[in-house]
């Protein structure tokens, strides 16, 4: 089966791995002149490496990734610690349990995954700017006027303009949005009780703030979500220490000293909604960010990513081969693939509810 998949993230690679893996031939459109990453840092919690180990990069990104001990909830607006909580590990083994990456960690090894499967191909200049259906086949439309036929069309994060608009993708959800700014600091610039090994949360009314250090030991990764947006839609912007400051009500001293140590900030904007309602229309389907949008702590999509990927695999064996079960299967199993994900973000998700 020929199956296109637009948008060459870590969404659209970890999709092409897992369907290049079962005998599908996989092409990848990425609007981009090459295949790289980009991106700060992530964190990767069990269930991210167990669908890592699904994908066969798990190792890799073990290698690369560095192990978290701990994480801390703190008031953003007083200062004062809420909650510590001792994350597990496992004393003389190699796989990491909870861990931080650069972006880019995850997202070499799913390529060079990708490049080792003769299925799948890897099409850089070819943006996706629509599709048409066409009986027992899809085009993916390209902007310089080509177009590319397949038997099912998979659409990833780098293909979130295709359907930003399209209300029957949307489904009616709701239109409350979060602003989320990220960038990564030198370490030197950081207060040394921040530079131990854990994650920080500093939760405010309406927003949060979180930090962590990245592998290498010279950086810290620093986000701050602001909930209930009402600004401009931000698509991976640059903006300044101020705009992230004036979203932030209430902040307190403390947390206003780990996000000034910030200067170079990106910001992005996602519908805040639970879940996707429509994930499947005939022979297109969504996947990752696209599919649904990301949820605190750090709304990040690369848990949803590689859910979705593995998904799809999972999918495909039940399908007996045929498309439409297939992606049927996938529509219908929709947020079951995510409650491993969720479930240790319920005592922190409480915490964003209590705050306001």
């Amino acid at each position: 089966m020929r199956i296109l998949v637009a948008g060459g993230g870590v969404s659209g690679l970890a999709t092409a791995v897992a369907l290049g893996r079962k005998g599908h031939h996989v092409l990848v459109l990425e609007e981009r002149p090459v295949f790289t990453g980009s991106g700060a840092g992530v964190r990767l919690a069990p269930h991210s490496f167990r669908l890592l180990d699904r994908l066969g990069v798990g190792d890799a990104v073990r290698e690369r990734s560095l192990t978290i001990e701990e994480c801390r909830v703190m008031d953003g607006s007083t200062g004062e610690p809420v909650i510590t909580v001792p994350l597990p590990v496992r004393p003389g083994e190699a796989r990491a349990v909870h861990a931080t990456a650069h972006r880019l960690d995850v997202y070499e090894p799913l390529l060079e995954a990708c490049w080792e499967l003769d299925a799948v191909r890897l099409c850089p200049d070819s943006r996706v700017v629509g599709y048409t259906g066409h009986g027992g086949s899809v085009v993916a439309e390209l902007a310089d006027g080509r177009g590319v036929t397949g038997d099912a069309l998979i659409l990833a994060g780098g293909a979130r303009a295709v359907v930003r608009d399209d209300a029957g993708w949307s489904g009616g959800a709701p239109g409350d949005r979060l602003a989320v700014y990220r960038t990564v600091v030198p370490m030197e610039l950081v207060d040394a009780r921040w530079q131990d090994g854990a994650a920080t949360w500093w939760v405010g009314a309406g927003w949060h703030v979180s930090h962590y250090p990245l592998p290498g030991a010279g950086y810290l990764g620093l986000s701050a979500t602001r909930h209930h947006h009402g600004g401009a839609d931000l698509d991976d912007a640059r903006v300044d220490l101020e705009q992230v400051l004036a979203a932030l009500p209430d902040l307190g001293c403390a947390a206003r000293d780990i996000l000034t140590t910030g200067r170079h900030w990106r910001a992005r904007t996602l519908p805040d909604r639970t879940a996707g309602p429509v994930r499947v229309r005939g022979r297109v389907a969504l996947v990752g960010g696209t599919a649904e949008p990301a949820r605190p702590p750090e709304a990040q999509g690369l848990h949803h990513a590689l859910e979705d990927a593995v998904g799809l695999g999972r999918s495909w064996e039940a399908s007996g081969g045929e498309v439409r079960r297939w992606l049927a299967d996938y529509q219908a199993r929709g947020g079951q693939d995510r409650e491993g994900a969720r479930r240790p973000w319920a005592l922190f998700e409480g915490l964003l509810a209590s705050a306001g």
